[in-house]
Parts: structure tokens; C-alpha cells; sequence
């Protein structure tokens, strides 16, 4: 019985668009905070990582993308990522090393 009711919930909660997390609790919203951050650490990463980002979220979250093709453009709505979506982009984008402040790749001293 309880297998089954596990099956059903998380059925209605996949049809209601609700993020889980791996032990099954309800994810949270980000914050504007949580958001903000995010959106500035795109600026730092790799143009191959950040095409990583686009390529995830064109077939995870299609909604947040807005594309302009006439300058052949997409502009990123943080705010249309979907909870799930969005922790699994910020562990990525954190993830993506090599990057110093300002977005520019760190250079060893010469000698």
C-alpha cells in the first residue's frame, strides 16, 4: 500500500511541475539572492561551459529560454527555472574550475 502511494504522489507531483530532492522531500523555490548569484557566476564561466548551460536548459526547461534569432541571441529568465533545474545548473556552473574574478583564467607567474 505505501509503495503505491509513493507512486501516485510522486505522479502528481512530476504533473504539478514540484521539485524533489533525491530523499524525496519538497525542493525549495531559489531565492532572489540564490537567483542574483547565479546569474552573475554565468558571467564567469567558460563560453563552452555556458553553451553546456543553454544545451541543459533548452531540454530541461525550455520556458526559461528566450531566443532571438534574428541576432541570433538567448537570453536566460532565471526566474522561469524550475527548482530542480536550477540547483542542478548551480552545482555545474560551480563546479566549472579555472575561472579568477572577473571571469579571466588565472596565468601561472613566469620566472
Amino acid at each position: 500500500m505505501a509503495k503505491k502511494f509513493e507512486d501516485k504522489f510522486q505522479k502528481l507531483l512530476s504533473q504539478n511541475d514540484v521539485a524533489t530532492s533525491q530523499e524525496g522531500g519538497v525542493l525549495d523555490e531559489p531565492t532572489i539572492e540564490e537567483k542574483r548569484a547565479f546569474a552573475k557566476s554565468l558571467y564567469k564561466i567558460e563560453k563552452d561551459d555556458l553553451g553546456k548551460v543553454v544545451l541543459d536548459l533548452e531540454n530541461k526547461c525550455p520556458a526559461a529560454l528566450v531566443k532571438n534569432s534574428a541576432e541570433d541571441e538567448v537570453e536566460i529568465n532565471v526566474d522561469e527555472i524550475t527548482a530542480a533545474v536550477f540547483k542542478e545548473l548551480v552545482e555545474f556552473v560551480n563546479s566549472c574550475g579555472g575561472v579568477g574574478a572577473g571571469g579571466r583564467k588565472k596565468k601561472k607567474a613566469r620566472t
